[in-house]
């Protein structure tokens, strides 16, 4: 396990208004959850800040890997809020720093890393980063600590 990143590591947060379908059993919210709020955390940023057209743009990207770390037990109706930062960009790879966090609290409670390789829709080969968006990309790009 990976000790928690503190919040003030990154500059970019994404809104989580909790689910109560986003609870387990024992009424936290579940780890899939967890990687699904990263996942929209990611999209809403390529979507929103890059202009990425992720469903009929000439790029499509798709996560290769994904992992995280829990250190706290969010649950509904929690509101949490997603720090996103990059960690790498070489070639058609970004590999994102994640970090789930309860607003105002200086810990995660989850963190994690998720890396996407865009690959060109028509050939399904993998393509290099546009130069717009490895620089809307390297906006993020975290301290190694993180």
């Amino acid at each position: 396990m990976t000790e928690s990143p503190s919040h003030n590591a990154f500059s970019h947060f994404h809104p989580i208004l909790t689910r109560p379908q986003d609870n387990d059993l024992n009424g936290h919210i579940a780890g899939a959850s967890v990687h699904g709020y990263f996942e929209t955390a990611i999209q809403a940023f390529l979507l929103q800040q890059a202009e990425v057209d992720l469903q009929g743009g000439e790029l499509a990207a798709f996560v290769v890997s994904s992992a995280a770390d829990f250190y706290a037990l969010p649950g509904f109706p929690d509101v949490l809020e997603v720090g996103l930062g990059i960690t790498r960009l070489a070639g058609s790879t970004v590999e994102y720093r994640l970090a789930l966090y309860r607003p105002g609290e200086p810990d995660a409670c989850a963190a994690g890393t998720v890396v996407q390789v865009f690959i060109e829709r028509a050939s399904g080969r993998p393509a290099a980063l546009a130069p717009s968006l490895l620089a809307t990309l390297s906006g993020l790009l975290l301290d190694r600590q993180a």
